[in-house]
């Protein structure tokens, strides 16, 4: 029996090692191989306190989506799109904001790529629930309302905005889908682990160097 007084910053951090170990389960056996007891042992709670907070396997799986998918959300609409500078510092800010949840949410995001390939059963429902505050809706979207208005100004090359928000993204993924590999790989062979730090460094340059030369329409404007 588990009491319903919990106090407030335990039941926080017990349900972060929930939704935690959780992604991790997922990640390593997919849905339908995960089990709650392996994702209640790895949290470090017992099946009663576990089932207490989530009372199935589909509502821990959905819960951990929804709080990546919210965390990214959040801090994508945290940025100040009318007073900051300009263009290449939005774009970088989003870049640093993606960079920070591959390092800190890695199997929360490899999650997100297997709901994806496995049909996106919850995803959609998700992504409903939360159009209104998503940063690249088409309706009222930040991000999307951002660069359509610098498109229309001149300032960035008339493109279809998913494609290139995809592009931009997806240019830095890979990178941290095989970053635990490649930190592996690296210490085995001699190599310092920080390299696979400067690599990342580099992979972000290399990005908006690529975005500097392929969207601003401004050739003077760019940064060498």
């Amino acid at each position: 029996m588990v009491s319903k007084q919990q106090d407030p910053e335990k039941e926080l951090k017990a349900k972060e090692r929930i939704l935690k170990a959780a992604s991790d389960e997922f990640v390593e056996y997919g849905f339908y191989g995960a089990r709650t007891q392996r994702i209640g042992d790895r949290a470090g709670v017992n099946k009663a306190l576990l089932h207490y907070y989530f009372s199935s396997k589909e509502k821990i799986y959905e819960q951990v989506l929804r709080t990546v998918f919210g965390i990214l959300i959040e801090r994508i609409n945290a940025i100040d799109f009318e007073k900051n500078s300009g263009i290449e510092e939005v774009m970088s800010s989003v870049l640093d904001i993606y960079e920070k949840m591959f390092d800190e949410y890695g199997s929360y995001l490899k999650l997100l790529v297997y709901e994806v390939i496995s049909g996106a059963k919850y995803l959609p429902k998700i992504i409903f629930d939360n159009f209104n505050q998503i940063p690249f809706n088409p309706v009222n979207g930040k991000l999307y309302k951002y660069l359509k208005k610098n498109m229309k100004e001149g300032k960035l090359r008339k493109v279809n905005i998913y494609q290139f928000l995809i592009s931009f993204i997806v240019q830095l993924a890979p990178v941290y889908l095989v970053k635990p590999v490649a930190e592996d790989v690296a210490g085995k062979i001699g190599f310092d682990r920080l390299l696979v730090g400067k690599f990342i460094k580099e992979r972000k340059k290399y990005i908006m160097d690529t975005f500097r030369s392929g969207m601003l329409t401004d050739v003077k404007g760019r940064k060498k």
